[in-house]
């Protein structure tokens, strides 16, 4: 070959297989977003790097013994439980802790003040639960349960609305929290303490 002769075709040879290894590489971490939750049995569309279920298996009993320490039952009016929650994205998706607030056992509902939990019950839950759930990197949320009535075997939810507007109607927006209230809403409140914290100070609880 004489010195100065160029290679027809290297260039676009190069380009080529840098353009094969890039759509490799993107195609392997594709599979990788959707390998690593199926391994969890999660939802492949489930954030990869969102929390496992042995993170919230891990994070439930810690949760459910600041509860049973707060006294938030008050007095067995109401049942609190800490549970597995997540949002439904066909199969179990964006895990987080459910705490749900329901009337008390069929025989104890006879002394029940109605179905509506106090803003002081859902206080405590909340001041009980976030910072355990900052500690253990998992999302909480506090909703409403059902409970047995005595008679005829129907249920009735607990109404945790007018607790959330009395806590957080008057509050901005919040970007640790949201929470649902309002006509035809058991109400709810959930707590992005995954990735946030200091989220007791931001709902002004703390």
């Amino acid at each position: 070959m004489r010195r100065g002769t160029v290679v027809r075709g290297t260039r676009p040879a190069i380009r080529g297989a840098l353009a094969a290894a890039l759509a490799g590489l993107v195609a392997l971490t594709l599979s990788g977003c959707f390998v690593i939750p199926l391994a969890d049995g999660r939802s492949p569309f489930d954030d990869p790097f969102g929390s496992s279920k042995s993170d919230i298996e891990s994070a439930i009993p810690p949760i459910q013994a600041a509860i049973d320490d707060s006294g938030a039952a008050d007095g067995g009016v109401w049942r609190i439980v800490a549970e597995r929650g997540s949002d439904n994205c066909e199969g179990p998706c964006q895990l987080r802790v459910d705490v749900s607030i329901a009337p008390a056992e069929p025989s104890d509902l006879d002394t029940t003040p109605g179905s509506a939990v106090s803003e002081g019950v859902l206080r405590a839950v909340l001041v009980a639960v976030i910072p355990v759930a900052e500690q253990k990197r998992v999302d909480v949320s506090v909703v409403s349960g059902y409970g047995e009535l005595s008679s005829g075997g129907s249920t009735i939810s607990a109404d945790l609305s007018g607790a959330v507007e009395a806590l957080f109607a008057s509050r901005p927006r919040g970007d640790g929290y949201s929470t649902r209230f309002g006509e035809d809403e058991d109400g709810e409140v959930e707590a992005f303490t995954r990735t946030k914290t200091g989220v007791l100070q931001e709902m002004g609880l703390g």
